[in-house]
């Protein structure tokens, strides 16, 4: 006979077995989704993952493993909630399911077979890892319809040095037709480690061309031309980059490569528009290519050189004053123009190749920094005439590495003509008495005698100090020759005094106070005066751009990453050696949002994004104050 306990076991058993089902069907669920092929080098697959029945609040966080063949963007999470009601036997049963799509855009490198993933899913103590998925990347044929061509400068280049990327992209007349997509990839544009990209002012062109980079599209101004060759018409589309080497070495690059999508077969929609219904890809990529990176000889490096590295270069000089006496300071504006690098070129020392001698002229010591503005770059500085025999600020000699003729050249500028006066020094014999006009000098009374009479009355006798002589004339001027001015030691002597007196105290220690603002305030000035313009003009910039990042709190969207982005490049062109790995990822994935069609949800960007952009901005202001 079975115990009463085992009874109650076998009838509780069914109900559990029910319950654990029912928990295991709502428990968290994390899978993979991505978009059907064929997949190509360089086109994009988009990838989802689901996260479903997890708290909606807070979001959670997804990790992504980096793909070892390919590129893996961040575009956004789109949450959705929904609730329903059913009545099942008189009962009202809520349901609720939480949703997060996470989206990403995977970029496939070499043709094989690559994977993506695996994601880990947190949210509090619940954590989820999905697999990987694998793709299988075909190779892109080598079509001759389309071509295209990245080139550059031959021969050496050097660190500094400006030179322009030429782009030519050809296709076939009749394919700008049915034209649908293209991808423009150019890998030196994405070795940001290397380079400083200078992006050319937006000057009138025929079209713009749009060339993919890991840090998002650029766009670049760009001129079409039609042109026959082998009896094919083919519409040439032309544009440029400039760039900046960083660093000398020997590098090789892959060559260009476009994709286009051309459509095969269209459709009608129901405003009669057409619109492609079945595409093809046409791609075609350049050869591999070499860039060499020298860098500039050090062996007769002139001392008048300060990193100024292209051609035509020249120095012009302009003084503040012209008649002044020695000791006063001159400021003086340096303007540098030239073909090549304004941005890396310093000032050299002013003394150097013969330019303000030690002996003649003092000038300041360190590094000078200028000003670049309208193709020039501009320094100010101050300086002092020591000699009163200088009759002319001498020419300034600068140096620049010419990259055409692989050598030194030097500058000078023009000679500024001085009137410089001797400095007046005023001696004793310089400073006017007080005596009151229609006495002699043998009217004032001898210190002897006024020491005799200082000790009379109640300081008769005192050995411990003697009253100080009245010092004033008649009049009330002060008379310093034959003044009593030893030490009192009687606090009621000193305290003493008419009313006279006291107004002159008042006005002793206002004056002393006067002097000493003034003091204050020179130095203040001196402190302001003596800033590098850049680093003023850097400031503001830096403040102009964190007050963007505080209103992009409470916008949407696409419009607060568009935002955070701009305001950190602007920062970036004000430190361009800033940028960092974690800066190039959070400004990817901010293009991502504001470049993605539906990333627009109507909700606020989170807080930690907002706080994100503030930390990377305090991170480019730390790397040009330390």
């Amino acid at each position: 006979m079975r115990s009463p306990a085992r009874r109650r076991l076998r009838a509780v058993l069914p109900f559990a077995l029910v319950l654990l089902f029912a928990g295991g069907s709502a428990a968290q669920r994390v899978h993979i989704q991505i978009s059907s092929g064929p997949y190509y080098p360089g086109e994009a697959v988009d990838v989802h993952v689901i996260v479903e029945d997890y708290d909606e609040h807070p979001t959670p966080e997804v990790a992504a493993t980096i793909p070892a063949k390919g590129r893996l963007e961040f575009v956004g999470v789109n949450p959705a909630t929904r609730s329903s009601i059913t009545i099942e036997n008189g009962r009202m049963i809520r349901e609720k399911t939480v949703r997060f799509v996470y989206q990403y855009r995977f970029f496939p490198g070499a043709p094989g077979s690559t994977g993506i993933g695996p994601f880990t899913v947190k949210q509090g103590g619940v954590e989820r890892t999905t697999g990987p998925v694998r793709v299988n990347v075909a190779a892109l044929g080598k079509s001759d319809r389309v071509r295209i061509k990245a080139t550059w400068p031959r021969g050496d280049l050097y660190p500094g040095q400006r030179f322009a990327v030429k782009l030519e992209w050809w296709f076939e007349w009749d394919l700008s037709e049915r034209l649908h997509e293209y991808r423009i990839d150019v890998p030196i544009f994405n070795r940001s480690d290397l380079f400083r990209f200078i992006e050319s002012p937006p000057d009138r062109g025929d079209t713009e061309l749009i060339v993919q980079t890991d840090t998002g599209p650029v766009s670049l101004q760009a001129q079409v031309v039609e042109r026959d060759e082998a009896g094919r018409r083919f519409k040439v589309v032309t544009a440029e980059r400039i760039l900046v080497p960083m660093r000398s070495g020997e590098f090789e690059f892959s060559g260009a490569s476009v994709v286009v999508d051309e459509v095969v077969r269209w459709r009608r929609d129901l405003f009669g528009q057409r619109t492609p219904q079945a595409t093809r890809k046409v791609a075609s990529s350049d050869d591999r290519r070499t860039l060499v990176v020298r860098d500039v000889p050090r062996r007769g490096r002139p001392e008048s050189f300060a990193g100024a590295i292209g051609r035509g270069f020249s120095l012009d000089v302009s003084a503040n004053r012209s008649v002044l006496q020695v000791g006063d300071p001159i400021e003086l504006t340096l303007v540098l123009r030239g073909d090549g690098n304004l941005e890396g070129a310093g000032l050299p020392s002013l003394g150097a190749g013969g330019g303000l001698a030690p002996d003649l002229f003092r000038t300041p010591t360190g590094p000078q920094g200028g000003v670049v503005k309208d193709g020039a770059k501009t320094f100010r500085v101050q300086v002092r005439v020591l000699d009163a025999s200088v009759r002319e600020i001498p020419p300034i000699s600068y140096s620049f590495f010419d990259t055409d003729k692989k050598q030194f050249v030097t500058v000078a500028s023009r000679p500024i003509a001085l009137a410089v006066r001797a400095g007046e020094v005023v001696t004793a014999a310089d400073v006017v008495s007080g005596a009151v006009k229609g006495t002699s000098p043998t009217d004032v009374q001898d210190p002897s005698q006024r020491r005799n009479a200082g000790t009379s009355g109640d300081d008769t006798g005192r050995d411990d100090g003697i009253r100080a002589g009245d010092a004033r004339s008649a009049t009330g001027a002060l008379v310093l020759s034959g003044a009593n001015l030893s030490i009192v030691r009687d606090h009621s002597l000193l305290l003493a005094g008419s009313g006279a007196g006291s107004v002159g105290a008042v006005a002793v220690v206002s004056l002393y106070s006067i002097s000493l603002a003034m003091i204050a305030g020179a130095f203040t000035y001196r402190r302001r005066s003596d800033l590098d313009p850049l680093v003023v003009a850097r400031r503001k910039v830096f403040s102009e751009e964190r007050k963007k990042i505080d209103r992009a709190r409470g916008a949407t969207g696409s419009e607060a990453m568009s935002t955070l982005a701009g305001a950190l490049r602007s920062m970036l062109r004000a430190a361009p050696g800033a940028r960092t790995a974690e800066l190039d990822d959070f400004l990817s994935q901010c293009d991502a949002v504001a470049y993605a069609p539906a990333s627009d949800n109507g909700e606020a960007v989170a807080a930690e994004v907002i706080d994100r952009a503030h930390a990377l901005a305090r991170s480019i202001e730390e790397t040009v104050s330390s």
